[in-house]
């Protein structure tokens, strides 16, 4: 896959404005946006150039902007102005915008343009590409290779994602006290810690049954997979709880790589 060039265009007549990427993928011309229709994500593929695109050319050209994949990245184009003020931090800006669209491209998290302008009723939507989540050596990077994404996390929520990706079976809450010495293990990895009281501690606290450590750091962890990947591709790497009351990850084992 290339890509070619983003394109962004800034707000017009109460319309938000939008990035859209223009790209190759086997010698085919594409192009992909995101549009938030009623509040509600929506990301859509055509095929040929943007420019012929109406969702695009609507825009005059005063309000549309091309830029390379890295200027958009770096920040060049944040102060675009794509929406009002208060809706900024819910929608985002063009560079946060772009990673996000750029996840949906590699995974095929796309409805075919066509369906956005009710051209026709019966339409194929891909199924969706997951990546691979690597974990490196002493647990020091989660990846989504495909994706070329890296989650991060602050330590506790860390070592929670790592044990449920170690247990792809499931692990109930109230359970968890019988993996003390796993998550001891992992936690220490990460942070390092040679103060074992206070690992013992941080330990406790999120498999205390009764606490709230454990509820925070599964509701943050569904938090920043959202608002990295978007709700539809999060659903498969969140933690969740199933009817079985198992708490578990629901991307295939395959699928997670353990240096």
């Amino acid at each position: 896959m290339q890509i070619n060039t983003i394109h962004i265009t800034t707000y017009q007549e109460r319309t938000w404005g939008r990035v859209y990427v223009s790209y190759q993928h086997e010698e085919k011309q594409y192009f992909a946006f995101k549009n938030y229709i009623n509040f509600i994500e929506h990301n859509f593929i055509g095929n040929g150039f943007i420019e012929d695109e109406p969702a695009f050319n609507w825009f005059t050209e005063e309000k549309r902007f091309i830029f390379s994949v890295n200027e958009v990245l770096e920040g060049k184009a944040d102060t675009l102005y794509l929406t009002p003020e208060k809706w900024k931090s819910q929608y985002g800006t063009p560079s946060t915008l772009l990673r996000r669209l750029l996840i949906d491209i590699y995974s095929e998290n796309l409805t075919p343009v066509e369906r956005r302008r009710g051209w026709f009723e019966h339409f194929h939507i891909p199924k969706i590409q997951l990546s691979d989540i690597h974990i490196t050596k002493e647990y020091k990077q989660i990846v989504l290779n495909e994706y070329f994404t890296e989650i991060s996390f602050e330590p506790l929520m860390k070592t929670l994602y790592i044990f449920f990706l170690k247990h792809p079976e499931g692990v109930k809450r109230t359970d968890l006290i019988d993996y003390n010495d796993e998550l001891h293990a992992i936690y220490t990895q990460i942070t390092q810690k040679s103060d074992l009281n206070k690992v013992a501690q941080s330990i406790a606290s999120l498999t205390d049954n009764l606490g709230k450590s454990f509820d925070e750091k599964i509701s943050k962890i569904k938090k920043q997979l959202t608002d990295l990947l978007g709700e539809k591709l999060a659903r498969h790497y969140k933690i969740y709880k199933s009817e079985t009351e198992e708490y578990v990850i629901s991307i295939p084992s395959s699928k997670i790589k353990f240096d």
